[in-house]
């Protein structure tokens, strides 16, 4: 069950990068979080990868003012 939590938090990351709707040093913070959580994942850390990707994904809601 935590590998599909990780993968869907990931997805739902790669969701907000893509999106694009953020500011651009917003956006880049975002891409370096997506890569650390894909190197934890890659690396078995499931529980690291969902920890970090989530991090990054209530940053982005705090950028983009909740919505």
């Amino acid at each position: 069950m935590a590998h599909d939590l990780a993968t869907d938090i990931i997805r739902k990351l790669e969701d907000a990068v893509a999106a694009n709707a953020l500011p651009e040093h917003t956006v880049e913070l975002l891409r370096v979080s997506l890569e650390q959580a894909r190197t934890a994942k890659a690396a078995g850390h499931d529980q690291e990868a969902v920890t970090i990707a989530g991090q990054a994904l209530q940053a982005a809601e705090s950028a983009s003012g909740g919505q």
